[in-house]
């Protein structure tokens, strides 16, 4: 009974999603990959802090931020002192998932990709969008926050 409505909730969230497709930015405007930590903080306005446990991996982390007028609970960002800008990651309450989800489907058409994963009474929902210059890949989970994650295409869509 449980499972028929979990199917239920997701075929709605995806009706939903199809009737209430309006613009949203997710991605920060005028970001690009390389830039340095100094640049890309002056850019979102905000510091980044190191990641406590993971100082020396380059990532950094702002909490309780505003980002297109959405909140969202945490950016982390992951900066290369050579390479600059390698990935971002959002966390976001699951109020704002489906705006955001819009927004992706407004700006980039259908995502590539999408999975259910039922693992021992334990979903997750992937959509992924190849931009030509970024891999977008939205994931929403049961036990975390919802996640929208950014990195730079390895492959060049016009090779193949």
């Amino acid at each position: 009974m449980f499972s028929t409505y979990r199917y239920f909730a997701i075929a709605f969230v995806c009706l939903l999603i199809q009737l209430t497709a309006q613009p949203a930015f997710a991605c920060v405007e005028g970001l690009s990959w390389g830039m340095d930590l100094q640049s890309l903080e002056s850019h979102i306005g905000t510091t980044l802090a190191p990641v406590p446990e993971q100082v020396s991996s380059g990532l950094f982390e702002v909490k309780d931020f505003k980002l297109s007028g959405l909140p969202v609970q945490r950016l982390r960002v992951s900066v290369d002192e050579q390479d600059g800008l390698k990935q971002l990651a959002y966390e976001m309450d699951y109020e704002n998932m489906t705006e955001v989800l819009a927004g992706l489907r407004h700006r980039f058409g259908s995502p590539v990709g999408t999975s259910i994963d039922l693992d021992g009474g334990s979903s997750q929902q992937q959509w992924i969008w190849h931009t030509g210059e970024d891999v977008i890949t939205a994931v929403k989970s049961e036990k975390k926050p919802f996640l929208l994650s950014y990195r730079p295409s390895l492959l060049d869509p016009s090779s193949l």
